[in-house]
């Protein structure tokens, strides 16, 4: 039989080595996956079946900690990504009560594969019952993403309202304040042409298991080119006074402004940020002091959508008053 002391010493140098790597392993290893970040997620549920009706949860939120590897840790604050949710799938407690205890478990914690979770706090949560309602509630127009210039988007939705059943007190409060539900985004960036598509509907908050029939609704999308017009009357025009020693006005001293082009684009532009700008740098040298016609330019507020604008009258004069040395 060989002998331990033997063993251990016989290449003693690398035998080290390997047990000095493998505690650096061990500790790049434990290193790259400890990182931890806590985030306040609220607790929603799946749909409750039976003749109650979710409310909603005390706490409303709990602090989930997070452990992962630190590019997986990052990634949680990148705005876009999808951040982890917690749902339990409930059902209405016995003998008609209004209240259940229900535990979070990791397993309730829905996160990405490179995150583990490291802690729940509270692990416990209060759930509330009422009883359980349908009504009809409206869907309010998509919201628009991308739509061409100078182009309005016509959207045309079937069905117009939805079936939801949850909690009657819930359903009360959403009739009262008279809130339609909301469906995805319609990104119409890169179309032109007249397309179809489905677009879910969303519940009105995450309080309540709700149930939504249909939960997507069909949306006809047509495009419709635009050439309105916007009038602005009695302009002033602002004169920049470049020749030293003579001080210009113009006749007349105002002009009108019409601007063509997209109709909700024209009517998000203030008045105030409609300006008129004369300069006599380009007409006058510094001895000249002659009545003298320009083209007045228009200045806008910060928009891309409007495709035509004119002047009234498109030319002006600019008449000298004096010489500060006859002043």
């Amino acid at each position: 039989m060989r002998n331990p002391i033997t063993y251990l010493t016989t290449n003693w140098i690398w035998k080290i080595a390997a047990l000095a790597l493998a505690f650096i392993v061990f500790f790049s290893i434990r290193r790259t996956i400890s990182y931890r970040q806590t985030l306040s997620l609220p607790v929603e549920a799946e749909t409750v079946e039976g003749a109650q009706a979710l409310i909603g949860f005390e706490p409303s939120t709990v602090n989930v900690t997070f452990r992962g590897s630190e590019a997986a840790i990052r990634e949680l604050a990148l705005s876009g990504t999808e951040p982890p949710r917690i749902r339990l799938h409930l059902r209405p407690p016995l003998n008609g009560g209004s209240i259940a205890r229900v535990r979070i478990s990791r397993s309730n914690v829905r996160c990405d594969s490179g995150l583990r979770v490291a802690s729940i706090e509270p692990q416990f949560v209060v759930a509330s019952f009422d009883t359980s309602a349908t009504r009809q509630i409206d869907i309010a127009d998509p919201i628009i993403s991308g739509a061409p210039a100078n182009t309005s988007v016509v959207v045309k939705i079937e069905p117009k309202t939805v079936e939801i059943t949850g909690s009657r007190l819930l359903l009360d409060e959403l009739e009262a304040a008279q809130t339609p539900l909301n469906t995805a985004l319609l990104d119409v960036s890169g179309r032109t042409e007249a397309f179809e598509t489905m677009l879910k509907v969303f519940p009105p908050d995450n309080r309540g298991g709700w149930t939504l029939k249909p939960d997507t609704v069909h949306a006809e999308v047509s495009f419709v080119k635009e050439d309105t017009e916007r009038v602005f009357e009695k302009v002033p025009i602002r004169i920049l006074q470049s020749t030293p020693g003579t001080h210009y006005v113009a006749d007349p001293p105002t002009v009108k402004v019409v601007l063509q082009g997209a109709r909700g684009e024209l009517l998000s532009i203030n008045p105030a940020g409609v300006s008129a700008i004369a300069s006599t740098s380009d007409y006058v040298t510094a001895t000249d002091a002659a009545r003298i016609e320009c083209e007045p330019q228009i200045f806008l507020p910060c928009t891309n959508r409007v495709n035509r604008v004119e002047v009234f009258p498109p030319r002006i004069w600019l008449t000298p008053l004096s010489k500060d040395s006859q002043q």
